[in-house]
């Protein structure tokens, strides 16, 4: 089986079009949080999520819309919570306060567990060289399928593995372009993707709605 990995869409349509245009024929997919948040595409990527059936886990920013967490007064304005409540269909604003925190299942002896962040909450990054990593214990054939960091990272915690496809719609790692993985279950393989899409037409676009101008470069930031 071969699950395709999102993580961290935030609202970035043209983003996700591109990954979706790009990946091989894959059995489901699976989106670790953060649906929304910072872009304005809120409907249109939530309504792609719903068409390919993805298994959707929330995030924080998700939790922040629905009224599940608080942000941060002094960020919120960045984030786009209120504007993305005030603009989220009604059926899309149920959906997400419908997402569980937390996917776990089995495939022959190996264990996958999906969360957004880190086991215990949703909002410790888990970065490979974070000292959160060491709380995580995973055994062999144990699986830990995560995002919030917009870092690709696959790293080997304790006898089992630790991953993240990156963001999609916000990299944070100095590369543009929209992230994802394919994870063969049965191999226990993982590839990295990263795709191209028109990034400096969507800052144009931004730009032209007065999208807060931190959000908008850091989408071609590069080293």
């Amino acid at each position: 089986m071969k699950i395709g990995l999102l993580a961290d869409i935030h609202g970035n349509q043209p983003a996700l079009e591109a990954v979706l245009n790009d990946s091989c024929q894959v059995d489901v997919w699976f989106c670790m949080g953060d649906v929304v948040g910072y872009y304005p595409d809120v409907n249109e990527v939530c309504a792609s999520l719903l068409k390919i059936h993805a298994q959707v886990i929330r995030g924080n920013h998700d939790a922040y819309v629905v009224g599940e967490l608080l942000p941060d007064s002094q960020r919120k304005v960045l984030y786009r919570t209120d504007w993305t409540r005030e603009h989220l269909r009604p059926e899309y604003l149920r959906w997400l306060a419908s997402l569980p925190v937390e996917i776990n299942f089995s495939f022959g002896p190996k264990h996958i567990r999906v969360r957004h962040a880190s086991p215990w909450d949703e909002e410790t990054y888990l970065y490979p060289d974070s000292p959160h990593v060491g709380r995580i214990q995973l055994m062999h054939d144990e699986y830990y399928l995560f995002g919030h960091t917009h870092h690709q990272m696959t790293i080997m915690v304790e006898e089992g593995w630790a991953i993240n496809p990156g963001s999609v719609g916000q990299p944070r790692d100095h590369m543009p372009g929209a992230c994802y993985a394919i994870f063969d279950v049965e191999s226990g393989s993982v590839d990295h993707h990263r795709v191209r899409y028109d990034v400096a037409a969507y800052q144009r676009r931004l730009a032209e709605l007065d999208w807060p101008e931190p959000t908008t470069s850091i989408l071609s930031r590069s080293r």
